[in-house]
């Protein structure tokens, strides 16, 4: 018997093209320069591709926004031995939110942080505060955003409290930073201000006979409030002099890990307002700047700066701008020449129809 006979009979043909088949699938070692060509090509698709994305957002952002947004800002240290002040300028974040339903075509971040007993909570804050927003970020529609946005800002203050917590007891003795924090997200036309302590926020609103009227878009969370102090008297603090324990001026806060026993709070106020054409701009500052200003004054003291027609353009700025930026710098001055003994951050956000 042929144990062999019912195998194939091995292939003779010494054609180049049938023997170089028997290698297709084997790369060539020493000849990698249509690789590195297939490659460069692919990289250079995928720039592309993410390029003409970003223009699609660009222009979607640009075509869809009824209000332009441009903030400006200014700071001082004043007397102060250190700058405690943190802030955060975030016009557009819609490119840092992954799977962000079209529906949603702005989102912007702004946000001033006055720190006390040191300048590790407003740090921390200023770096880490935006994140956790954006890791929390609500998925789904516009509508869905909104309605979810007050959860959302709560979780992300809790949060961001934990986490400082957890730094500060790290070493010892623990650190006894603590700051302030005024929040304002814009999801498309929609504002939401979320704020804990005495730094503030207030709109510019123009009337229909073009007069200006400022509206609050916070409160301060002082001790003294009734709410607030009831609070902390439940949970077995006191309030003397205006402060918690005769010491802390806040009576909610990121960070004073001594006082949140005693019932100083991590969780803020929350108000939600829809951006209208008669709106003009948004001031958000430390109590630097409110402890010498009245919203009423701020407000007429900003529009006089705004309306000096001596202000021209400068550079690649507008003169509007160019005005804007001075507001900032003349609020700041101004505040510590009012002997205002704590550092001054000023936030200026321009409202603009498109």
């Amino acid at each position: 018997m042929d144990l062999f006979g019912d195998l194939p009979e091995p292939a003779t043909s010494n054609s180049a093209s049938e023997s170089a088949s028997l290698y297709d699938d084997i790369p060539i070692k020493n000849d990698t320069s249509a690789t590195k060509a297939q490659e460069s090509e692919k990289i250079q698709i995928n720039c592309k591709r993410k390029a003409e994305e970003d223009d699609k957002k660009s222009t979607k952002l640009k075509t869809s926004v009824k209000y332009r947004l441009s903030p400006f800002y200014a700071e001082r240290q004043g007397e102060r031995d250190e700058m405690q002040d943190e802030h955060i300028l975030m016009e557009d974040i819609t490119q840092q939110i992954p799977n962000l339903h079209p529906s949603v075509y702005r989102v912007s971040f702004f946000a001033v942080y006055d720190g006390h007993g040191g300048a590790r909570a407003s740090r921390f804050a200023s770096r880490h505060l935006h994140k956790f927003l954006l890791d929390k970020f609500p998925k789904g529609e516009v509508s869905i955003v909104e309605k979810e946005m007050k959860k959302t800002l709560v979780e992300t203050f809790k949060k961001t409290d934990e986490e400082f917590l957890k730094e500060a007891t790290k070493t010892k003795p623990s650190w006894k930073d603590g700051t302030t924090a005024t929040v304002m997200v814009v999801i498309n036309e929609t504002v939401f201000i979320a704020w804990l302590g005495d730094s503030q926020g207030v709109l510019c609103r123009q009337k229909e006979d073009n007069s200006c009227i400022p509206i609050p878009l916070t409160t301060e969370h002082s001790p003294s409030v009734y709410e607030e102090r009831i609070r902390i008297q439940k949970a077995g603090g006191h309030v003397k002099d205006g402060r918690v324990l005769g010491v802390l001026e806040v009576s909610r806060s990121i960070g004073d890990g001594q006082y949140k026993k005693l019932g100083v709070s991590c969780v803020p106020d929350i108000k939600k307002c829809q951006l209208t054409d008669q709106d003009r701009y948004i001031v958000l500052a430390c109590d630097g700047l409110w402890k010498r200003f009245s919203s009423s004054e701020c407000i007429s003291f900003t529009n006089n700066l705004l309306e000096d027609a001596s202000i021209l353009e400068s550079n690649d700025k507008t003169a509007m701008e160019v005005r804007c930026q001075n507001v900032c710098q003349k609020l700041a001055n101004e505040a510590v020449l009012r002997l205002s003994a704590d550092n001054v951050t000023v936030i200026l956000i321009s409202v603009n129809k498109t």
